[in-house]
């Protein structure tokens, strides 16, 4: 009976190191799965931004003067406002991906 009680507290204390090492790749893995997802995401931003930009381009080509100049103007504001967003939204997420390790 006294070797089996200290017998039992080694077992117990070796798996819930093992549950703990279990954890932190789980950890490890949902971050890079996180960033992955993060990457994606703003891959697909710049390409949704792309395409609004050349539509919104084509549009200000049915106009003339100062209403094209404005058009033009008004899609490159717009364009580099988004592109602004998602960045920032990439960045954000990158980093709390970075924090889940």
């Amino acid at each position: 009976m006294k070797k089996l009680f200290p017998m039992i507290l080694t077992g117990l204390f070796a798996m819930s190191m093992n549950v703990h090492a279990v954890a932190a790749d789980d950890a490890k893995q949902d971050a890079k799965a996180a960033k992955e997802m993060a990457e994606g995401n703003y891959k697909a931003a710049k390409a949704t931004i792309k395409g609004e930009h050349e539509a919104a381009e084509a549009e200000c080509k049915k106009l003339d003067g100062d209403a094209k100049r404005s058009c033009n103007k008004d899609a490159d504001a717009k364009q580099k406002m988004a592109k602004a967003d998602a960045e920032a939204a990439y960045k954000k997420a990158k980093a709390e991906a970075n924090a889940m390790k």
